[in-house]
């Protein structure tokens, strides 16, 4: 009987041992499942949050730029380098450039004008005096024909 006992006793102690381990299981199941569920609710909001993001940069508002001058295009040009100058943008209505004292900005708003050829304009200019006509624009070195009949309706004297 004693051997029996034992045996019994055995048994029992290995129950216990399974049901402890089964329980230690099923709790640490529950932690695991609770960590995950407090993940998948924090992804589901910072989700949310990117969404709304997303959303409101795809929104068109003429204002959500701050550095974005509130200047009319006829009021500024401008230059090759992006320097503003106060000088007119030429038309129809704008008046025409004058040969003999234009700066630098105002001529390069001609077609075909860069900072060089405004320059060689002022240099030819300091060098022989005042424009005495449009035409002798054509004595200018890198100014051509072609560019010259482009430009003689905005020139002046």
């Amino acid at each position: 009987m004693s051997r029996f006992k034992y045996v019994i006793n055995c048994i029992v102690k290995l129950n216990k041992s399974v049901l402890l381990s089964g329980l230690y299981l099923a709790l640490l199941g529950m932690t695991v499942m609770s960590h995950a569920q407090k993940f998948d609710q924090a992804y589901l909001k910072w989700k949310a949050e990117q969404q709304a993001q997303d959303a409101q940069l795809k929104k068109v508002d003429d204002n959500y730029y701050l550095s974005r001058p509130n200047i009319q295009p006829s009021q500024t040009h401008l230059g090759r380098k992006g320097q503003a100058s106060s000088a007119q943008v030429p038309s129809a209505s704008s008046p025409k450039i004058n040969l003999n004292s234009a700066n630098v900005i105002q001529l390069q708003q001609l077609s075909g004008v860069g900072a060089k050829k405004a320059q060689a304009i002022i240099d030819y200019r300091n060098q022989y005096g005042k424009f005495k006509n449009v035409e002798e624009l054509k004595n200018v070195k890198g100014i051509g024909p072609s560019l010259y009949e482009k430009n003689k309706n905005q020139l002046g004297i």
